[in-house]
Formats: C-alpha cells, structure tokens, sequence
C-alpha cells in the first residue's frame, strides 16, 4: 500500500496510460522503465537530520576542583586505603587532563559518598530534565510530538526505565517508540544514534529524541585496587540531548544531516572483552576495571572501524594509495610500515571521546592529526572530564561556540566504550546559522578557551 500510494504521490499514472496505448515492443520497454524507476524510489536513503543538540550546564555549585577531590577522595578512603592507594590517585588525578573546573554529583560530595538510589535518581533526572526542557522550550516543540525516545545510561539502570522516567515527566504520547540502552559504557552515545538512525530509516516522519547520560555516583570504587581506583579520577557528571528527524520539513531548521555510522565489536577477543569490566574486588567493594591493555584494544578497535568506514569517505587518491601500498606489501619480501590515510582529507573536524589524556594523544598520533584537531576533545576532558557517553557532543558544542562550523563541513565522531566497541559517525553541516553567538554549554567562557593543559596540573 504504501509503494502504491509512493507511486501516486509522484504521479505515474500519465506512463501507465501510454503503456496500456502502446505496442508490445514499447509496452515492454516502458515496463522495464516503470519497474525500475519505482525501486530506486523505494529504495531511496532517508535522509537523518540533526534538528540541534544540547550538552548539560551544570549548576556551579557542583563545580569540584582537583584539590577539592583530592581531599574528597582521601577522606571517604582514610579508613580502608593505604597511603600508597592515596598517592596514586593524587597521581592520576593531577596528569589526567582535567582542570579545575569539572563537576561532580551531590552524592559524592559527602563523607563517605552516598551512591544509594535516590542520589541516582536525583542526579539522572537533573541532567536528562534539564536537557529535554531546554531543547523542547528552545525549539517550542510538544512533548506529544516526539514519536521515538532512545535513552542511554552505562551503569545506572533503574526500573521503571530511564526513558519511562522522560516520558513520565514531559508527558509523551502512549504510542511513543521507546528505548533505553544499559552496559553499553561511552560508546553508546553513536549506538544511541545508530538506533535511532535505523527506526527513523523504518518510520517515516518522525521526530526522535536521543539522551545520552551517565550516573557517577552510583559506582564510587571505594577499595585498593588500583586498577578500578581510575574510573574515580576520570569520569565525572554530564550529558547530552540530540534531535533527530527524517521529516523533509525540518531540513531548512536543521544544522547537520547524518551521513555514516560504522560500528566495530571486539567482544569475542578475551583481552578486549576484560579491558573495561564492573567487578568486585576481594573485599567485594564493585567499581569498574579499566585495564593497561586498554590503549592497545582500543587502537586495534580503531584500525577495524577506519578499514571499514575509510572506502565510504576517503577520496579516491587515497583509496588508491592504499591499494599501491597493499600490492607492495604482496608482491615484495619488504616489510613496509603500516599505510595510515590522511583522513584529515575526509573529515574538517574532529570529535574524539575525551576519555583519558593518553586515549586523545594515541588517536592524534595514529591519524596524525594537529594540536588543533584534537583541540576540541582536550578541552572538554579539560573543562569537563570524562562525561562518557556525551563527550563528543560537548567536543562539537565547543567547536559551535568558537564559530569553527561551516556549512559543507563534515565531522568526525569518534568513541570507545566497554565490549569492547569502537563506533565512529560522521556529519554534515547542511546550515549557514551554526553560529558562536547562540548560547551552549561553552558560550559562558569560550573566550578563555584553548588553554595550554601543563604534564602535571596543579591543585
């Protein structure tokens, strides 16, 4: 019904009435005509447009300087860490990128943090509230008018879901398409996307919402292992809201369109499986374990996305070098080093998963990419540590708010994430108003931004 109803809607009825006053020969050929003609409609790409995003604000009394959490943290453990456990996460802390103007949930501001539920809650639903209420007021859409809501949180998964507390909240219509990811770490802001990317391809004339959080404290590590004592010192509170649409009609509103998603597991190798685990320790205090072998899986990770998504980007003399540089390899008894493209002709900027300082160097080194490439991610590990699932939209927020976007500029979302995944996207700027004067998470200080980040920052 609905090709026949595609069919009238671009009116074929005219080639219809040749075909049936025509001879056999012409009949046939008109066929064939018609029959193609109505597949590539059919089969014609929808297109999914980023109407706008919005990364959390968070109030300024949540602000936690390096000190500040230096302090914190050897309070809560002065009873069950040593002073070696203690002078580690100073260590950590003080080389990991981050500034002194991140911030932290209420609960982990007391002594010890409290991680029970209701601190959970309360931190999930500042975040999420305050990002849909932004967007929806900003662009004064009706909550009724969303059709798909797929959220996603890494740790926290309470029941009723976390898009039933949205839908709850704001009021959504009964038949709205709902989901909510859990376990997926800070990957599942592009898987988010990438959901929402294939009900939209499904449903025609939608309007989906995608919420990208993570709950910090409700998984405060409060043992010795050192291993698990580095999610403490990196992540920190923050979140991301994305308006998508396949509705012609927002086209003309919208500020990018998506163009790839390419998403890579490494699940089935042990040591990529293991590299980012939620445990308990002997003492059976549960946190999360990020492996040494951590840089190493991921860059593995990386090499399996890029081999996939570079045919669908790089132009061709790229494309062909690489294939001169494959046959060489073939045809020669010398070992050549590995071919990197420039992907630097692909894409003009990039978002890379502010996950760690040494995460954000190992990708500048591998795509041999510039200080300012990877500007954008240093600073929001910077400013805003590592918010998991949203710091590559705070990465774009920034590259926003600095006036850096033009229209027919193509982005690179790049995140890693526990599995292990690696999922890349890609966007394209399709608006001329992608402007630094309207107002986002970095407009209140971008102005300071970039600064030089020192080896050992000083509390």
């Amino acid at each position: 019904m609905d090709a026949l109803l595609q069919l009238d809607h671009y009116n074929f009825s005219w080639i219809i009435e040749i075909i049936l006053n025509s001879s056999s020969h012409i009949k046939f050929i008109l066929t064939i005509t018609l029959i193609i003609s109505f597949i590539s409609l059919t089969r014609k790409r929808t297109h999914i447009y980023l109407i706008d995003f919005a990364c959390f604000q968070p109030p300024a009394f949540h602000r936690i300087s390096i000190g500040a959490f230096i302090e914190h943290s050897f309070l809560r453990g002065k009873h069950t860490k040593t002073s070696d456990t203690h002078e580690f996460e100073k260590k950590v802390t003080l080389r990991s990128g981050m500034g002194n103007e991140t911030y932290a949930p209420v609960g982990m501001d007391f002594i010890p943090s409290e991680g029970c539920l209701k601190r959970a809650t309360d931190e999930g639903q500042l975040v999420l509230f305050t990002i849909v209420e932004n967007l929806l007021t900003k662009h004064k859409i009706n909550p009724k008018n969303i059709d798909i809501l797929v959220t996603n949180c890494g740790i926290n998964c309470p029941i009723p879901s976390v898009a039933s507390v949205v839908i709850n909240r704001f009021g959504l219509r009964s038949n709205v398409r709902s989901y909510h990811l859990s376990g997926m770490g800070c990957s599942a802001g592009i898987l988010a996307i990438s959901l929402a990317k294939d009900l939209l391809n499904v449903h025609k004339n939608c309007l989906a919402l995608v919420l990208s959080s993570e709950i910090i404290c409700s998984n405060v590590y409060h043992g010795k292992q050192k291993s698990m004592l580095l999610a403490n010192c990196l992540f920190r509170m923050g979140g991301a809201g994305v308006l998508l649409s396949n509705r012609k009609v927002d086209r003309n509103a919208a500020k990018y369109e998506l163009q790839h998603i390419v998403r890579t597991h490494l699940g089935a190798q042990d040591d990529a499986y293991g590299c980012v685990y939620q445990k308990a320790d002997e003492e059976g205090n549960e946190g999360i374990s990020l492996s040494r072998s951590i840089v190493h899986v991921a860059g593995k990770a990386l090499e399996s996305n890029l081999t996939t998504l570079g045919p669908l980007v790089l132009p061709y003399s790229e494309q062909f070098r690489f294939g001169i540089h494959f046959l060489k390899n073939k045809l020669t008894k010398i070992k050549l080093s590995p071919f990197v493209p420039k992907f630097k002709k692909a894409f003009d900027h990039f978002c890379i998963h502010a996950g760690g300082k040494a995460v954000i160097e190992s990708i500048k080194k591998s795509l041999s990419l510039s200080d300012r490439d990877v500007e954008a991610s240093k600073m929001t590990l910077y400013r805003y540590g590592n918010t998991s699932s949203s710091s590559t939209w705070y990465s774009l927020c920034y590259l926003e708010a600095k006036g850096r976007i033009k229209k027919g500029d193509k982005v690179f979302q790049l995140c890693f994430g526990s599995g292990f995944k690696c999922n890349s996207a890609v966007w394209k700027c399709i608006s001329k108003n992608v402007s630094k004067d309207v107002s986002n998470a970095w407009s209140d200080r971008i102005n300071r931004y970039p600064v030089d980040v020192p080896e050992v920052i000083e509390h």
